[in-house]
């Protein structure tokens, strides 16, 4: 039997290697290990734990990310990654995600000759100030096989010189995620919970701590929330990390006083499936739901310049609004009249069969 590593960190890149874990457990020829982060990410509200939800029950490796920076928590994380690879010896790492765990496995794998395959490969934002940018670009450079989900992922590897043979597009696994949880989605009560109605509320995300710690910056945000909030009740889900920057900058009553307006934490995976499905729209500081929002067919509007995902801009239902006022009051217009989903698409392979893809392609792998 093949023995093969799943590996993520963070919650983005459990998404696009858990539907791995069923799709290689049903067939004779893997056995399959599996490395995260640690503490796995979990739901404020929830404590939801997705490696459960998709049947692993068997023990996973802890890699505890060490030190205060990047770079510490980089060299801690390959450390720890070294000694698992040199006990365990697997045959190939599969690795999903872009944070500092992503890139410490596939670095700590390189240096040890142990093959790496890329779930998400080629996606640029061309922001080389964005950390994910910088680790995506590394972890292409040393992995063996490119998964890629969308053909731009392709047209980038293709430019920057990869070898065609070793890229295969295969689709967006997060999609897999989705097909897999969205049965729990439709039956969670959080909706109810939090006293919203489909289709009649707004959904705020705020994920970036360090772009919203300016006063300057909470003030904008605060004058589009209110309003937002003149026509439409609207529910923020906030990382914590950003809600202590609400209360260090004294401005969590400027939207907790506001009428009709929520602030809480994020919820589990599975809720916020639910609350981006049944949302008016979606207004996001990050690329959390950029990809399910295209497939559930409802609108995000983007603070950002930029995405590594432009198929949800290209033909779906997401629109990079960037972070001036008056661009974001705009799409929140078109939002709202239903100007941005009217013509919107699902992505080619972005049908939750991405799993079966892979292990086809490493059958054919393992058999030459």
């Amino acid at each position: 039997m093949k023995k093969i590593l799943l590996v993520a960190g963070d919650r983005h890149g459990l998404l696009k290697v858990l539907p791995l874990h069923k799709a290689l457990h049903e067939h004779d020829g893997y056995e399959v290990l599996f490395a995260a982060g640690s503490p796995l990410p979990q739901g404020e509200r929830s404590g939801e734990n997705l490696p459960e939800l998709f049947g692993i029950s068997e023990t996973i490796f802890s890699v505890g990310a060490g030190g205060i920076s990047p770079v510490g928590r980089t060299a801690s994380a390959m450390t720890a990654f070294e000694k698992f690879f040199v006990d365990e010896k697997p045959e190939i790492a599969l690795i999903g995600g872009d944070d500092d765990v992503a890139l410490a496995a596939a670095l700590a794998a390189a240096k040890l000759s142990l093959p790496i395959a890329y779930i998400g490969a080629g996606m640029r934002d061309y922001n080389r100030r964005s950390p994910g940018e910088i680790n995506r670009k590394l972890i292409d450079a040393v992995a063996d096989i490119l998964f890629v989900s969308e053909h731009s992922g392709e047209y980038n590897l293709i430019n920057e010189g990869y070898d065609e043979d070793r890229i295969f597009f295969v689709g967006e696994m997060t999609i897999d995620s989705l097909a897999g949880l969205i049965g729990r989605a439709n039956s969670s009560s959080v909706t109810g919970d939090f006293g919203v109605e489909a289709k009649k509320y707004v959904l705020v995300l705020l994920d970036r701590a360090a772009a919203l710690d300016d006063i300057d910056v909470l003030k904008k945000m605060e004058r589009v929330v209110r309003t937002i909030a003149e026509k439409h009740p609207v529910l923020i889900l906030a990382d914590p990390y950003v809600g202590t920057v609400l209360q260090e900058h004294e401005m969590e009553p400027a939207f907790t006083s506001l009428s009709g307006v929520q602030v809480r934490q994020f919820p589990g995976y599975v809720e916020l499936l639910r609350l981006v499905k049944d949302a008016l729209f979606v207004l996001t500081d990050s690329l959390t739901a950029q990809a399910e929002s295209t497939v559930m067919k409802v609108p995000c509007l983007t603070m950002l310049d930029d995405t590594s995902c432009p198929a949800t801009i290209e033909i779906g239902t997401n629109v990079l609004v960037g972070d001036r006022e008056e661009d974001i009051l705009r799409g929140i217009g078109d939002a709202v009249e239903g100007k941005i989903k009217h013509m919107a698409k699902i992505p080619e392979k972005w049908d939750g069969a991405v799993s079966q893809r892979i292990v086809d392609v490493l059958d054919r792998l393992f058999r030459e």
